[in-house]
């Protein structure tokens, strides 16, 4: 049963709706306070992200921040994007509109960082905001105007009169992205991104600048990306402070083809004359259940285990080889396009519609093996993973944790692609040697609970619900079985 203030949050959630980049709308949330005794700042270099990570389901018990808090998200990049036309609602009336961004911005917990895109109008409708068939605004002075007020009155410097209240924000943002994915529909973008940069290197001088997010599908990533060359080569290395690139696919392996993609990204930043900016993911995504198949791509039934698993690997691969933040999307709860597609099946917790439904606000597999990542690996020294292991279809990465007045910590991630073993069979195992730099006994953990579906959880199990067992380490090594599922290994205590 719902209390009377948890079905108020719940209803004012539900009515206070907007349009949103990428075709989402967020709310603000009442959202409980967070961190640990820890600033957002504190934050920063953690990889761990979500787009978004707010909840908005109307009769969702929890809806706001409460699992992205409960499972360890620092990051936050909104679906709801600071648009030209919503906060000058009148082009040539110099009045600007904050209500809806102030609940957005101000009602995210301590503890979340934000990504915040910044654009014109929605990509998919026509307020009048932009050149036709163009990213370019059609007064650039009153779009520069724009961003500036923005960007000044969200970097909680205290400065400005106009400054959300009055300077004090514990989540100043810091980070903006220009729009989201450019595409060939129209032109202009490149000049969109100076004319924005500039804009927000004037109200904030140490905020730093995405530029929309190269995207596709593994198979069609390299067609797409002519495209973002140009845009790269008309920018000629300026404007950008961060490069994005989005990765969804399946979980059959398709999250090793991220390094193609990066590999390819990082070529061509340095051929025009972006030299070691850093790569974000800020959309990733696997799915569960069986969605309907997009046009020319099958989508088959995928577990719960195998996205949970696979989501997994796709924050650790990516992280070994230079990639900082990942943001799976879209949501941490299903329901994003509403038709039973790709998109709706991506979030770790049901919302209750379309097929394989287990519920509303019953928390998938994934959901839990999220929260068990960023315990174990929040912390670590995310410069220096080290590949230990990527062959024989087995991967073993090692991560640094400093502790205060003791030897740094090292845990260790390893699975195994069995869907790639010749011959497998279902319950199949593959033993792995690991050398490890502790003594004593190791304890591993299998990253994904023991059970077919969240649905036969108990919350307030966790985290018994993961299968652990302890090995003795013989000299500096200990045997693993590896089965379907990644494990981590840690020194026991």
């Amino acid at each position: 049963m719902f209390n009377v203030m948890k079905m108020t949050i719940v209803l004012f959630l539900f009515l206070l709706t907007a349009c949103g980049g990428g075709g989402g709308g967020d709310s603000g949330a009442a959202a409980t306070s967070g961190g640990g005794g820890l600033t957002t700042q504190d934050y920063e270099d953690s990889p761990f992200g979500f787009h978004p990570a707010l909840v908005t389901k109307a009769f969702y018990s929890d809806s706001g921040y409460i699992d992205a808090q409960n499972i360890g998200v620092r990051w936050n990049r909104p679906s709801k994007y600071a648009f030209w036309f919503k906060v000058q609602p009148v082009i040539n009336n110099p009045a600007y509109t904050w209500d809806e961004y102030d609940t957005l911005y101000g009602n995210i917990p301590e503890g979340i960082n934000i990504l915040a895109n910044i654009a014109t109008e929605p990509g998919r409708e026509d307020f009048g905001y932009e050149i036709q068939d163009s990213y370019l605004p059609i007064d650039q002075d009153k779009y520069t105007a724009f961003v500036k007020a923005t960007v000044e009155r969200y970097d909680g410097d205290g400065i400005g009169e106009e400054d959300f209240n009055g300077g004090v924000f514990p989540n100043p943002i810091k980070y903006w992205q220009v729009d989201n994915e450019p595409n060939a529909l129209k032109t202009g973008y490149a000049e969109l991104q100076q004319i924005t940069y500039m804009a927000i290197k004037e109200a904030c001088s140490d905020c730093q600048v995405l530029i929309g997010g190269a995207t596709g599908f593994p198979d069609n990533f390299a067609d797409n990306f002519p495209l973002y060359a140009q845009i790269l080569s008309d920018l000629n290395g300026q404007y950008v402070d961060i490069f994005d690139f989005h990765w969804y696919g399946s979980a059959d392996g398709e999250y090793r083809e991220s390094k193609d993609a990066y590999d390819l990204v990082r070529s061509e930043l340095n051929k025009y004359g972006f030299w070691n900016i850093p790569v974000w993911i800020t959309e990733m995504g696997s799915y569960s259940g069986d969605p309907v198949d997009m046009p020319g791509i099958l989508q088959p039934y995928q577990s719960e285990r195998q996205q949970a698993g696979d989501y997994l690997k796709r924050f650790i691969y990516p992280l070994s080889f230079g990639v900082k933040k990942i943001f799976p999307a879209f949501g941490l709860i299903e329901g994003f396009k509403q038709n039973n597609g790709y998109f709706d099946h991506t979030g770790l917790i049901y919302d209750g519609a379309f097929s394989d439904d287990r519920g509303l606000g019953v928390k998938k597999l994934g959901y839990y093996s999220y929260k068990l990542m960023t315990e174990k690996l929040e912390g670590s020294d995310w410069d220096n993973i080290q590949v230990i292991q990527e062959s024989d279809n087995v991967y073993i990465y090692k991560f640094t944790k400093p502790i205060d007045g003791a030897q740094d910590k090292s845990i260790y991630v390893a699975w195994w692609d069995y869907f790639d073993e010749a011959g497998y069979t279902a319950g199949n195992t593959k033993i792995a040697a690991l050398n490890v730099d502790f003594t004593g006994d190791a304890l591993i953990t299998t990253a994904v609970p023991n059970a077919n579906s969240g649905a036969d959880l108990n919350e307030n199990d966790y985290p018994d619900f993961f299968d652990t067992e302890t090995k003795t380490v013989s000299g500096v090594q200990v045997t693993i079985t590896l089965d379907e599922n990644p494990v981590f290994v840690e020194v026991a205590q």
